[in-house]
């Protein structure tokens, strides 16, 4: 059952910088012979699909594959196995493959596994804080307003990728990052259709509070300023217009009338 919008809707904002959709025909993949070839073919079209050079929906031809990379047809498809596996492909045996659209019941779960598994890890982190720790978090958002006010995306997003991967391990348990690294795909495929400056802002002022609230040794104000960095996503989710909605190449189901 969808919930109700509490919060007034968003104003319409200006294009996301973090969605490109050159297609198929965009993709470059330098062949190693001594690497498998299905590894390196689903690397490549799984960072596409990820990072929306792909776009939900289009078609994923197993012949333009062959031909792009100058590979053959046995790879490809345990590439294109291996992505419907992980639910960035659909296959139909009738129609072919495609990229899997954004599925709201797959945001849910994934913010769900996410969600649990960092704040947990920053439970265990708050103790063991220290002033370097901090030094280096501060450093990362550094690098991350750069990003910002160059219009980069892609170091946006890989900057803010090495800032959860830092806190993370700082708790100890780095083996767990490779866990929230599967579970939160549908929210970076999310992100990057929301990737708007404003919002690019925003997420600097949240990583700062966690880190503030970690330096002044207040663990449970920065698990709270880490939940709501967290669930944010569905706070711009709920408060978008039907018609933005509607923008998102989403299975989104029809809203309750209030």
């Amino acid at each position: 059952m969808a919930r109700k919008i509490s919060t007034p809707p968003l104003p319409a904002p200006d294009p996301p910088i973090g969605v490109q959709h050159p297609g198929l025909g965009a993709l470059k993949l330098e062949i190693d012979r001594y690497s498998s070839v299905s590894d390196q073919v689903h690397g490549v079209l799984r960072k596409a699909i990820v990072d929306v050079r792909l776009a939900p929906n289009e078609r994923i031809s197993e012949n333009s594959i062959c031909k792009q990379f100058s590979v053959s047809r046995t790879p490809v498809r345990a590439a294109i196995q291996r992505l419907a596996e992980e639910g960035l492909v659909d296959v139909s045996p009738q129609r072919g493959s495609f990229v899997a659209p954004l599925r709201l019941d797959g945001l849910r779960d994934s913010h769900f596994v996410r969600r649990s598994l960092e704040l947990a890890l920053l439970r265990e982190t708050a103790p063991i804080w220290t002033p370097d720790m901090g030094q280096v978090m501060r450093a990362i958002i550094a690098d991350q307003e750069r990003m910002v006010a160059a219009q980069d995306p892609d170091g946006f997003f890989l900057e803010d990728e090495r800032f959860h991967q830092a806190l993370v391990g700082y708790s100890g348990r780095q083996g767990v990052w490779s866990a929230i690294q599967a579970a939160k795909i549908p929210l970076m495929r999310f992100h990057r259709y929301w990737a708007h400056k404003n919002r690019l802002q925003d997420v600097l002022s949240e990583h700062r509070m966690v880190i503030d609230a970690l330096d002044q040794g207040d663990a449970e104000a920065a698990e709270q300023a880490m939940a709501l960095h967290l669930d944010m996503v569905f706070v711009i989710f709920d408060r978008m217009t039907d018609e933005q909605q509607a923008g998102l190449p989403f299975d989104v189901p029809s809203r309750e009338p209030e």
